[in-house]
């Protein structure tokens, strides 16, 4: 029953292709810059303002999914208590939500391991010439500081399911008997 109702949450978040679009771009951005300044702190043991950096990243991505959830239960109010309706129990929404909410989370993740993945690949086609491309690292994030960034992301976006769970929670089955005959 779950993967039916996430594979539905998929089709659900691609018909809503600019929103889905701006969002997963917005994350795959935090994500990458955040693995980026963890990767600085770790290796060159600058901290002080890569710690600022990472804070910012940590916060911007908190605002912006909890805007993301609060878009996603404010734009398909209506769809979701027509679900209602016809049986759908507030569980069954609450997972439609999550995981709206979770594969545009995944989505960004994998553009950054696949940039990653194709920047390694190109830098390392490129040394391999010997046409001065040897200054370039030919890794430029290691794979530890990508899973350590999308471990926070996992963790604001838990936050933000419980702030669309509440409000899912408050959609009334009336919404969607509410202007039918006008």
């Amino acid at each position: 029953m779950a993967l039916r109702l996430w594979r539905k949450a998929i089709k659900m978040t691609l018909r809503e292709k600019k929103i889905f679009v701006i969002f997963t771009g917005i994350y795959t951005i935090l994500i990458f810059l955040t693995s980026f300044f963890i990767e600085t702190t770790l290796s060159a043991g600058e901290g002080f303002l890569s710690n600022y950096f990472i804070m910012i990243f940590f916060i911007t991505s908190l605002i912006l999914s909890l805007l993301y959830a609060w878009l996603i239960v404010s734009r398909n109010r209506r769809i979701f208590a027509t679900l209602k309706c016809i049986g759908w129990t507030n569980g069954n929404i609450n997972s439609l939500v999550t995981g709206i909410i979770m594969f545009t989370t995944i989505s960004g993740f994998i553009l950054v391991i696949e940039g990653l993945f194709h920047y390694a690949a190109i830098m390392g086609y490129l040394q391999s010439t010997g046409k001065g491309f040897d200054a370039y690292p030919s890794i430029l994030i290691s794979l530890t500081p990508v899973v350590i960034t999308f471990a926070m992301f996992l963790f604001v976006q838990i936050i933000s399911i419980i702030l669309a769970n509440r409000k899912v929670l408050k959609v009334r089955p009336v919404i969607a008997l509410k202007r039918v005959g006008q």
